[in-house]
């Protein structure tokens, strides 16, 4: 597991995340009541899934997003996260499969489908690509952000149901698990989850 510090700076913007999995309706009810601010949004991903859970990479919209855990505490993951438009700034292994997939064809003003491309990918890299559709409310909670999303995993009949909250601060964060009553739920990252529903 890497150290925060040691990571170049495109990977300095790191927060604490705690998410779980299945309906919560309490807690999805007591954060929507929380709340200060409240937006709704679909999104559609196509997860790299690895064997190394450390790593959660992720196409969006064209653009390469990648998370590496750094660090653990008191039950809440560290993710540190960048965005990446060319292969020559993408950290390995992921810079060989962001050419592999062309992703810099639309800043070139190329047709690009991931679609076709994740089929192109060699057997040489050991990655699985995973399309989603995803459901997200999310929510404002004085510093902390929180979120409850349905993903629902394309080509087959899994939806699966998850509530994270995150921020910079753990006394904050622990205080509205404990809140939402959540404090005994594992924390599963979401491509981890996707990797064992598949």
């Amino acid at each position: 597991m890497a150290n925060v510090e040691e990571l170049p700076g495109e990977w300095r913007r790191a927060r604490y995340e705690y998410r779980v999995w299945g309906k919560h309706r309490k807690a999805r009810k007591l954060l929507s009541r929380l709340a200060t601010s409240e937006t709704t949004e679909t999104l559609e991903d196509c997860y790299l899934l690895t064997d190394d859970p450390a790593w959660n990479a992720k196409v969006r919209d064209s653009t390469l997003k990648i998370k590496h855990l750094v660090s653990e505490d008191r039950g809440f993951e560290q993710w540190a996260s960048g965005r990446y438009r060319t292969s020559k700034s993408t950290p390995s292994p992921f810079d060989a499969i962001f050419e592999a997939l062309n992703l810099d064809r639309p800043q070139k003003g190329k047709k690009f489908s991931i679609e076709r491309a994740v089929k192109e990918l060699d057997d040489e890299f050991d990655v699985r690509a995973v399309f989603v559709t995803k459901e997200r409310v999310r929510y404002r909670i004085g510093s902390l952000l929180a979120e409850v999303t349905d993903i629902e995993i394309v080509d087959s009949d899994e939806i699966l149901h998850t509530l994270s909250i995150e921020g910079d601060d753990l006394d904050e964060l622990a205080s509205l698990r404990k809140k939402l009553g959540l404090k005994n739920e594992p924390n599963v990252a979401v491509h981890q989850a996707i990797d064992e529903a598949c």
